[in-house]
């Protein structure tokens, strides 16, 4: 086997392990400060230890786990209050993307958007969630990079995973709704309104917080503050 294969295997096995992980402790198969040991989880997921310890680094970046010296992993409690500030980091962050990159957005990066929300569109009227997700990321990714601060987008991918998994454990309300958030955010795009376009971003990602806060208490899922 060449290396590029097996590092690439290596990726794979990492990610499932990851968001089977992730998924487990979000539907309450691991309660919060449930110690989490790598040898437990290894003979769990039928992996060796590394995958194991690259996932709970990264479990750790999303704040869903804790890694202590000498007391090793445990599950952090996600309620309101851990997705209220989560997402009102995303809303500062993303309204100064949103703000700083429309004056560098050529007409290659909207007609890229313009094609993304098209199969949006579709995937939503077929209620394909995954694929709705996926080309969400997608969407958002594209204008996000256009103000070309990599320390911020840093910030930002650290969530993409954890927030797409808590929208497939709680479901969501907003298929409509965000068909018409993306339409107004390329209009105002499409005139190159930069002030237009982050208040629809603060507006947009204040609305997902609310709907998924919204679905953690209808599914009686943990929501101390």
């Amino acid at each position: 086997m060449d290396v590029t294969t097996e590092s690439a295997l290596n990726e794979t096995t990492y990610s499932r392990v990851r968001d089977k992980l992730r998924e487990d402790i979000l539907s309450g198969e691991f309660k919060p400060g449930v110690r989490l040991r790598i040898v437990d989880l290894s003979n769990r997921y039928g992996v060796s230890v590394m995958p194991i310890r690259e996932a709970l680094q990264q479990l750790q970046g999303e704040g869903l786990v804790s890694l202590l010296p000498h007391k090793g992993a445990s599950v952090r409690e996600v309620n309101e209050k851990f997705v209220s500030d989560m997402y009102d980091i995303r809303m500062a962050i993303e309204t100064m993307l949103v703000q700083n990159g429309v004056p560098f957005m050529k007409d290659s990066d909207y007609n890229r958007l313009a094609a993304i929300q098209e199969q949006y569109e579709k995937a939503a009227e077929e209620g394909d969630l995954l694929l709705c997700l996926k080309l969400n990321e997608s969407f958002h990714k594209i204008i996000n990079n256009l103000a070309e601060n990599p320390e911020a987008i840093r910030i930002i991918d650290r969530h993409w995973g954890l927030i797409d998994s808590m929208r497939q454990i709680f479901g969501s309300n907003r298929g409509s709704d965000i068909v018409n958030d993306h339409r107004m955010l390329l209009e105002a795009l499409k005139n190159r309104d930069a002030e237009a376009a982050a208040n629809i971003a603060r507006d947009h990602v204040n609305k997902a917080k609310e709907d998924l806060i919204a679905r953690m208490k209808a599914t009686g899922k943990p929501s101390k503050t």
